[in-house]
This record gives structure tokens, C-alpha cells and sequence, in this order.
């Protein structure tokens, strides 16, 4: 063990005295010498010799503490401006209404087996088994209807699906 780390040993009662004032928690003044500590161990070539290590370690836990509070702070600033903003912040309702009509004119291109498709389950939500049994018909034609629909309806609206995959 150096005389350095001999030193910061000795003073170690003093730093988490000084800690406790600072953070006024026990845990946190723990931490803090901690931090302290180790950053002292990496910049050791930094301490002059002659000078007094404990006003040394004490300006250097002083630092590491603003810089803490400051980060904190800021992080709080931060989130802060996220929720005030997300509250305010509201997605442009013209895109949605010109993609809307788009689809409902695309709609007209299909033929009334797939537009009644879409429409009853898309739309209205139903069941494809429901629907096959209103229309006294196998669930796989109104699956394949439904793929069909969807597939026209892409190529209406120039969708191509290798752009949704990746979007």
C-alpha cells in the first residue's frame, strides 16, 4: 500500500462526516465517498505532494456532489419537458382524414364480395366465423376474401408491403 492510499485510508472517517453534511443521508454519503474514493485513485497523479490531501479530497467530493445534483436536476428538467410535451404534442388529424378517404375510395375498386368483407369484419369487427355463417358460406372463402381484399385494396392505394415491414 502506497503512502497515498495509506493517507486516503486515515482520512476516510473525515470524508464520510463531510458526506453526510452534503447529502444529508446516510446512504447517499455512503455512495459518495465511495465516488470520491475512486476518483481520487484515478487521478492520484494529480495531487500535488506538499499540499494537504485532506482539502484535496474534500474539494474533489464538493465537485463530485454538484456535478451529481446538477444531473439530476437536469434529468428531472427532462422528464418534465417529455410529459409537457407529449401532453401537448398531437398527431397532424389532416393525414389521417386524406388517408381515410383514400381507402374508402379504394374501397369502390373492389368487388362487393371483398368490400363486404372488409367492411364486416374491419369495420364492424366481426368474426370471420360469424360472417361465413350470415352469409351460409366456408370460413376459408371469406378468409380468402379477406386476403384478396386486402391484397386489391394495397395495390389500390400504392402500399407497397415491403415499406410497412420496415416502417
Amino acid at each position: 500500500m502506497s503512502a497515498f492510499q495509506a493517507d486516503l485510508q486515515t482520512l476516510l472517517p473525515d470524508l464520510t462526516r463531510f458526506a453526510r453534511v452534503l447529502t444529508r443521508n446516510e446512504d447517499d454519503a455512503y455512495d459518495l465517498v465511495q465516488d470520491c474514493v475512486e476518483r481520487a485513485l484515478r487521478k492520484q497523479t494529480l495531487f500535488q505532494a506538499g499540499t494537504s490531501l485532506k482539502s484535496w479530497l474534500f474539494t474533489l467530493m464538493r465537485n463530485i456532489f454538484i456535478s451529481q445534483r446538477r444531473r439530476v436536476a437536469l434529468d428531472k428538467r427532462y422528464v418534465t419537458t417529455l410529459k409537457n410535451e407529449s401532453a401537448t404534442a398531437q398527431r397532424a388529424s389532416q393525414v389521417n382524414t386524406v388517408f381515410l378517404k383514400e381507402t374508402l375510395r379504394g374501397m369502390n375498386h373492389l368487388s362487393a364480395g371483398e368490400r363486404n368483407v372488409i367492411v364486416q369484419l374491419g369495420i364492424h369487427e366481426g368474426s370471420q366465423h360469424e360472417l361465413a355463417d350470415a352469409a351460409r358460406e366456408p370460413v376459408g372463402t371469406v378468409k380468402s376474401r379477406l386476403c384478396r381484399g386486402r391484397a386489391h385494396l394495397r395495390t389500390i392505394l400504392g402500399l407497397d408491403m415491403a415499406a410497412l415491414v420496415t416502417a
